[in-house]
């Protein structure tokens, strides 16, 4: 048997072609030395094994050596090249499965570049004595050998060449040149020429919530002008440091949907009444004048359903069992007792909903006192004034609640941003918040998680009665579904506007299929998306924001949750 597999294996370490030096950076003598190394060209030689073959006769083998950032093999594979100017460095690590020490060979850039092109940073190495310096070269040719041509700083470049002319022993970095940023372009909107009153639950320019009582039903002469359309004006392009143009998102068209006597005038782009009547704006782009049904006492045996294609107002509660359907806007000054509400519009409510039988359904926006384990729905800002006791709300925009509010149990779901009071308490339910997400999907998302509850514990079942059947036809499918049923999970988008699949392709891998929708164009800014609390929030609280979700593992107060930048996951700030 040969006994060279004993034999210790000998490494040839690699050639480095930089100089490196150690020096003491700044006055402070206390410090130790620091490596600096000369400055090398896109393309220059860094490192390579030069007569290797007469090594290799003598048993060696190539130390390994990982390609460090802006560094890149030549053609032939056998040495190691600059990509970028700048000052290259050597780290030592250990990597599992190689032997001994590997050398990482990397290159700072002298010009650091943002991911997004925006922005050029240099960083200036102290000298290195009869090395290559910056003191031979010329700034604006290295700016153009990287294709840098746009936004330069004069005076910055101007401060680089002070710095290196008189070879400070310092570490300098500062940028040097910045693009044009993209003007946004304003999305066209309705400039309302009468009066309509505040929106409660809108959030106002210092960022507070406008809490003042909803205004519906507003009356109306005809001919009377009601808004003007202004159209959406594209934003100028933005520029990078190389010159690109990144052309703006255009303008969002507004789409006019008038009902009943309203109409809209292609020359003069406003909205006219036709007939005398109420107004009602649903969701800023729906409007609606049309006639006024009052009902001056409570909804019960004596007046029997409410069904009107108009407003409604009643000045007494809606009892229990009974409805209310409504064309528009509807009013009720009263409370909402294990009944049911329907509107094509707004709906106003200034006493509560109790009882579990309650359903409310509106269009528009939503303005409640307070709603004890009823449910409610809304195409636009839902504003919750008081409470929410172990109650489901879903609304097509924001969720408003006053600081002073309680959210017990149930849950909260927003297509836009929710702020609450306190969540919670010591011996609740955790309540569920889930923002910038589509209500539908969210309730498929909890079904898709139930499932795969459900089918796991079926296959575990299965496999404690039935011992031994692990590979079994009746396993097999089992596990099948299970894994469908986790890639559903796994691929659905909650984010409004998106496509309902994150990913191309259809669930079970084959090819797209017409008319679905793929696509996150047309989603919502989730990085916009926040949750805030202005009071306490109890752990065990879900929250959801876009595709993510995280449960509160302690009681926190006075914070705002919203996404990392990378979107990957849920950070918890302070509240300002």
């Amino acid at each position: 048997m040969s006994n060279n597999e004993d034999k210790p294996v000998k490494l040839l370490d690699p050639t480095l072609h930089f100089l490196t030096k150690q020096i003491k950076i700044g006055d402070d003598y206390t410090t130790d030395t620091i490596p600096v190394t000369e400055f090398v060209h896109t393309g220059q030689l860094l490192a390579d094994f030069p007569n290797f073959q007469r090594f290799e006769a003598k048993g060696y083998e190539k130390a390994p050596i990982e390609l460090g950032e802006n560094a890149e093999y030549s053609d032939d594979e056998e040495s190691i090249l600059a990509s970028v100017p700048g000052f290259p460095k050597i780290n030592n690590l250990r990597i599992p499965g190689k032997l001994g020490v590997v050398a990482e060979i990397s290159v700072e850039p002298l010009f650091k570049i943002s991911e997004d092109k925006m922005k050029v940073t240099i960083s200036i190495h102290p000298p290195v004595e009869s090395g290559r310096t910056l003191q031979t070269e010329a700034i604006e040719s290295l700016l153009e050998e990287r294709a840098i041509v746009f936004g330069k700083d004069k005076k910055a470049i101007d401060k680089a060449k002070e710095i290196i002319s008189e070879g400070e022993i310092e570490f300098s970095s500062f940028t040097i040149a910045q693009g044009q940023s993209v003007s946004e372009s304003v999305d066209s909107y309705l400039r309302y020429d009468m009066e309509i009153g505040p929106i409660a639950g809108t959030i106002l320019e210092n960022g507070s919530i406008d809490f003042r009582d909803r205004r519906i039903m507003i009356g109306i002469k005809q001919g009377q002008k009601i808004a003007t359309k202004i159209p959406a004006v594209q934003g100028s392009p933005g520029i990078n440091v190389f010159g690109e143009e990144t052309p703006a998102p255009p303008g969002k068209d507004l789409k006019i949907a008038l009902l009943n006597d309203a109409s809209f005038s292609q020359e003069t782009f406003q909205v006219t009444a036709t007939k005398d009547g109420v107004l009602s704006v649903v969701n800023n782009n729906t409007i609606k004048v049309c006639s006024h049904q009052l009902i001056s006492s409570d909804i019960d045996y004596e007046t029997g359903n409410i069904e009107s294609l108009n407003c409604v107002t009643v000045q007494g509660s809606i009892q229990p069992g009974f409805q209310v359907t409504a064309g528009s806007d509807v009013k009720i000054s009263g409370s909402v007792m294990s009944a049911n509400i329907a509107c094509e519009g707004n709906l106003v409510i200034s006493g509560g909903i109790t009882g579990s039988n309650s359903t409310l359904k509106a269009a528009g926006d939503t303005d409640i006192n307070f709603i004890e384990q009823g449910k409610l729905e809304c195409g636009g800002i839902c504003v919750i004034r008081k409470q929410s006791y172990y109650s489901s709300i879903s609304a097509g925009s924001n969720i408003s609640c006053r600081n002073s509010s309680s959210i017990v149990g149930g849950k909260l779901v927003a297509g836009g941003s929710i702020t609450i009071g306190d969540a919670g308490s010591e011996n609740s339910k955790p309540s569920i918040f889930a923002a910038g997400v589509t209500a539908a999907r969210f309730d498929l998302f909890s079904e898709l998680k139930e499932s795969v509850f459900q089918q796991q514990n079926e296959i575990i079942q299965w496999l404690q009665r039935y011992r031994g059947s692990s590979t079994s036809k009746k396993v097999k499918k089992m596990e099948r579904d299970l894994a469908q049923t986790k890639l559903q999970l796994m691929r659905l988008n909650m984010i409004p506007g998106t496509g309902i699949w994150s990913k191309a392709g259809t669930i079970d891998g084959s090819e797209k299929v017409d008319g679905e929708d793929y696509s996150d164009e047309n989603g919502i800014a989730i990085e916009t998306i926040t949750i805030d609390v202005r009071g306490t929030i109890f752990a065990g609280a879900v929250i959801h924001i876009g595709n993510q979700t995280m449960t509160l593992e302690k009681t926190v107060a006075k914070r705002r949750f919203k996404l990392h930048p990378n979107k990957k996951r849920i950070l918890a700030v302070p509240l300002k």
